[in-house]
């Protein structure tokens, strides 16, 4: 559930999620080297046409996994497979503090860990490169028991994150620091400062083990103002790219929709890149690290939960993928939200490239043209 926020009135957006160095696209092939001319003696051949140039594939796209949701990681490989023809060359795995270590702090909880031996040995078979989001506080280091409340004590999710980086930092191409820290409803409080905190602790208890990028964010929308504040509590050093999540609200409304100085808008990128700009980070990049439209078909009845039908899904990947690649050349890799629909036709279930029952969309095929550069 996501929830919007507009001078003072809360709005509910679902986005659907579960209780969820800096890579540069592939350029043009380089330019061959001009023949050699013909010899004196010899005819130059006819003139012809240049060959025509196709783009090199594009694998800074990826898609968010959500089928290893459960308590093994047999569908989530079914899934990898059935994406696989994609081309996608990105996976984006939310992980469960609350799950990993439920017991308390020190060794994670054995099942849940095993799950994710086994969903990174996937996404290694597969040639994904896989971005972690933890969140989700455990009660026992929560301060009013919620899993949405930043710990009490930064230091324990830095332990956390450092033993997961310690065992993982092989398979993990990326660290994302929570889930949307600027909203409220999964970051309670949403405090920039409180979570500039908990980044600048998670920051070397990664790069003590791995040298992957570590990910502010994702920020729910372009939130400019809440970044710069970030910035601000001391964020600046503890962080290597900016994450975002620019849905564009209405829910419904195309990825070029004009910004007009709201951050529910992707045109709104912008602002962001002048935040990271103003504060002397021009070099770090921004990661899409979760971006898409609903086919419901069914919504809340407002419209910020308005689904679009499955070939406007399609069309709107395309779009933004074009716009991101044209516009902003300093964002990427972008991850589509999510991988496969879930079991209801409510709005949250409908955000995925392939159906339930893993046959595909059209949205399926759209990333796959984008891969190809198509």
């Amino acid at each position: 559930m996501k929830v919007l926020l507009r001078r003072g009135v809360l709005v509910a957006i679902i986005i659907g999620t579960w209780v969820a160095g800096s890579v540069i696209p592939w350029q043009l092939g380089a330019s061959s080297e001009s023949p050699s001319a013909p010899a004196a003696s010899t005819p130059a051949p006819a003139p012809s046409a240049p060959p025509t140039r196709r783009p090199r594939p594009d694998d800074a796209l990826g898609y968010q996994l959500s089928a290893h949701h459960a308590a093994d990681a047999q569908r989530a490989v079914k899934v990898m497979d059935a994406l696989e023809r994609t081309g996608a060359g990105w996976v984006r795995v939310d992980v469960g503090w609350a799950s990993l270590q439920s017991r308390g702090p020190g060794a994670m909880d054995r099942w849940y860990a095993d799950l994710l031996d086994d969903v990174f040995a996937a996404a290694r078979a597969h040639r994904l490169r896989v971005i972690v989001s933890l969140w989700q506080t455990p009660a026992w280091a929560s301060p009013d028991g919620s899993s949405y409340a930043p710990p009490r004590d930064v230091a324990d999710y830095a332990r956390a994150i450092g033993l997961m980086s310690a065992r993982w930092g092989k398979d993990v191409a990326a660290w994302e620091i929570w889930n949307e820290p600027n909203f409220d409803a999964f970051f309670e409080g949403a405090d920039p400062a409180t979570y500039a905190r908990l980044l600048c602790a998670a920051y070397p208890a990664v790069k003590k083990h791995d040298d992957s990028p570590v990910l502010l964010g994702g920020l729910m929308y372009n939130d400019d103002a809440w970044l710069s504040r970030a910035y601000r509590a001391g964020a600046g050093p503890c962080f290597d790219a900016l994450a975002v999540h620019p849905y564009v609200g209405p829910s419904d409304a195309a990825p070029d929709t004009p910004s007009v100085g709201e951050v529910w808008r992707l045109t709104h990128m912008p602002a962001m890149r002048a935040v990271l700009d103003e504060w002397g980070d021009r070099r770090k990049r921004i990661w899409v690290t979760e971006l898409g439209w609903s086919s419901g078909p069914d919504s809340m009845g407002n419209a910020w939960d308005r689904p679009v039908s499955p070939a406007v899904q399609a069309r709107y990947l395309r779009e933004a993928v074009a716009l991101i690649r044209d516009r902003y050349p300093s964002v990427g890799p972008i991850i589509w939200y999510r991988d496969v629909d879930g079991p209801t036709r409510a709005y949250a279930d409908g955000f995925g490239l392939l159906r339930h029952d893993l046959t595909p969309k059209p949205a399926f095929r759209a990333l796959r043209d984008a891969v190809r550069g198509r």
